[in-house]
């Protein structure tokens, strides 16, 4: 990626960086004794000469597009916009009927929650032309993109180099982008699982399963507000790369939450994906560190750096204080849970559902039926502790004997295997079961085989 400062783009003198530093102050001017309202101005940092190219010019539509995506959650809409290139780099206006402080807060979560953030310079007005910083909001001044000392500080003493600036910027730029890769397959393994239809006691395109609370389309509205945190739980990973990783896990958990209070707004109320946020957050992290780490990249090394995150976390169903369903069966049974499974590294979809998976489908059978038959075997296999909080440990041996059952059935008579499961679903519903936590290991499983194909 080096190439692209030194091979596109040409160097713009001091005198026109001035003349362009000049007309963008005139036209805020203007624009602010115009129309009255806040103005929000938008360039992107670029050290050195070169002010525009095709990285550059990739950030700055970034920046756009994340506005734009702000604008509609804050329900405003600009009253001008005014989008140009010129000689000294991209620029963007847009004049807005809401307060500068508030804007300025929400423009600075932007800058904070995108690994390219640090490379958008979002100046804020208010009506009256003046300059809302940082410090006017009780925020401390921007850190260097290298070593994480105050911004200007660094910059007037030339304490990095331009190479070493240009690199930094290349390495966001390529975390960001892996950020977004990395969301799009989930979001496409999440749906995957969700439409997958006939799936026994759970929701799917014909029916609500065993559950009274939900249907597809809250599992819609989860899927689509989760999309931009598991681009957070990446970059989080890249950015904490050389953290001892059980240091990692509490600031896991912090972003978990926020994403939980997310997807409980969008459901209102309805847990769709609990269970996912902790399984994709961690593995997302996993390869935001592996990634930065520059570890190999498949599903092996991504489930070990998932056991390290949470080496121990299973000792937390001895010492919690709140008695969660998931403990009281700990305390029962001695089953762990997703706790547990997360602890190994994901042993079920690392050596049971993810080589089931690739071997159906070097079989030929078809991907959904390949999926089906990969959840049979989960059913078998893992103990989910949703099963027992809603049928107890009997509910949970005749789930699983039902499971082994059918998949044994099914791999004789393939014909069949839509009319067992929608037997089977309706047993489920019968009986209350729903198996959540297979379908999270399930999603999990489609997800690595996406990924890495």
């Amino acid at each position: 990626m080096t190439n692209v400062f030194s091979q596109q783009g040409d160097s713009v003198s001091l005198m026109a960086l001035l003349d362009g530093k000049e007309q963008r102050a005139k036209l805020q001017r203007e624009l602010c004794q115009q129309y009255h309202q806040t103005l929000l101005s938008v360039t992107v940092i670029a050290p050195g000469a070169v002010k525009r190219n095709p990285l550059l010019s990739y950030v700055f539509k970034q920046a756009l597009c994340r506005l734009n995506s702000l604008f509609k959650q804050l329900n405003v809409k600009p009253t001008k916009s005014i989008v140009c290139s010129t000689e000294s780099g991209d620029e963007a206006f847009f004049v807005l009927p809401i307060d500068a402080k508030r804007l300025k807060q929400e423009a600075i979560i932007l800058e904070e929650t995108s690994p390219i953030g640090r490379l958008w310079d979002f100046d804020i007005f208010t009506p009256n032309g003046d300059l809302v910083g940082r410090n006017n909001l009780g925020y401390s001044p921007r850190d260097c993109l290298i070593c994480g000392d105050n911004a200007k500080s660094c910059a007037r003493s030339r304490q990095h180099s331009l190479s070493e600036l240009q690199n930094a910027m290349f390495q966001r730029v390529a975390q960001h982008q892996l950020g977004l890769f990395t969301a799009k397959k989930v979001r496409r393994a999440l749906w995957k699982e969700a439409s997958l239809t006939p799936k026994p006691g759970l929701v799917d395109r014909d029916n609500n399963g065993a559950h009274q609370d939900m249907d597809l389309h809250t599992f819609i509205k989860s899927i689509k507000v989760l999309t931009s945190f598991w681009q957070r739980f990446v970059w989080l990973g890249c950015r904490t790369a050389l953290s001892p990783p059980q240091q990692v896990l509490p600031e896991l958990r912090k972003l978990g939450l926020e994403a939980e209070q997310a997807m409980f707004k969008a459901t209102q109320g309805v847990n769709t994906h609990k269970g996912g946020i902790f399984a994709f957050g961690l593995t997302c992290a996993a390869i935001g560190r592996c990634w930065t780490l520059e570890q190999a990249m498949n599903s092996i090394q991504i489930c070990t750096t998932v056991s390290d995150f949470c080496c121990g976390i299973s000792q937390e169903l001895n010492e919690s204080n709140v008695l969660t369903a998931g403990i009281r069966i700990f305390q029962h049974y001695g089953i762990k849970g997703a706790r547990g499974e997360a602890e190994l590294g994901f042993p079920l979809v690392r050596d049971c559902s993810l080589p089931y998976l690739k071997e159906q489908l070097n079989q030929h059978i078809p991907l959904n039926q390949a999926l089906l038959k990969t959840l049979l075997m989960l059913f078998v296999n893992n103990q989910d502790s949703n099963v027992i909080h809603r049928g107890g440990i009997e509910g949970l041996a005749w789930f699983q004997g039902r499971a082994k059952q059918t998949l044994s059935y099914v791999s004789m008579y393939p014909e069949r295997l839509m009319s067992e499961l929608t037997s089977f679903n309706q047993e489920c519903i019968e009986k209350n079961i729903s198996a959540g936590g297979c379908a999270d290991l399930l999603a999990l499983t489609y997800f690595f085989f996406i990924f890495f194909n």
